[in-house]
């Protein structure tokens, strides 16, 4: 009875997953919108005034100001396993630096960013209600940055510049329904080291 049992119930989880892949299979299309925490923009802002201000002592910078990236992506699913799309992902944020004695403000950097970056998104466990993926991309973002000195800000430090850039999720999971899903996202780069969004698959 027991065997029979088990032999039951392993027949409905192969029925069940092969239904959850065909129907899986079956919508071509997914977008997705997501917000990440640590992109490689907001690295670079760091970077830059902390750079600018090396020589200065007792400087005490805030953070607070300096957002994640929002990202709208695409994918078409090529084969079942193989997605192929991109993603659009802007940023914006500022940081203080101030005097650690004083509080008096030093410099102020500004800057937003917007990325275009072309993807793959390898889908290695689809359910019906689950999925495991990874995903890679590489393009290009656009900067503008300001810096601000003790209050004033001189035109020659705005700059507009554009760089390569890419993202790498190591791991990304899913969970809803066929159509319609939340997920979270854990890798490296312009989209963040953390993300989560919503996904909709037709």
């Amino acid at each position: 009875m027991k065997k029979f049992l088990f032999l039951a119930v392993a027949a409905m989880m192969a029925t069940l997953s092969v239904n959850g892949q065909d129907a899986y299979a079956d919508l071509k299309h997914e977008v997705a919108i997501s917000t990440g925490a640590v992109s490689t923009s907001n690295v670079i802002d760091i970077f830059q005034i902390v750079a600018e201000l090396e020589q200065q002592d007792g400087v005490m910078y805030d953070f607070n100001s300096l957002h994640g990236p929002y990202s709208i992506e695409y994918f078409y699913r090529a084969k079942p396993w193989l997605g192929v799309g991109g993603m659009f992902i802007y940023g914006n944020g500022k940081i203080k630096a101030s005097n650690m004695n004083s509080g008096g403000m030093i410099a102020e950097t500004k800057c937003s960013y917007v990325s275009l970056l072309p993807a793959v998104k390898l889908d290695w466990v689809r359910r019906q209600y689950f999925g495991m993926y990874s995903k890679i991309a590489l393009g290009a973002t656009i900067r503008n940055e300001q810096l601000s000195r003790a209050g004033f800000s001189r035109s020659d430090e705005a700059k507009k510049r554009a760089h390569f850039n890419g993202h790498v999720t190591l791991v990304g999971m899913d969970f809803g329904s066929p159509h319609f899903r939340g997920f979270g996202e854990l890798g490296f780069g312009e989209q963040g080291v953390l993300l989560i969004g919503l996904r909709y698959k037709f």
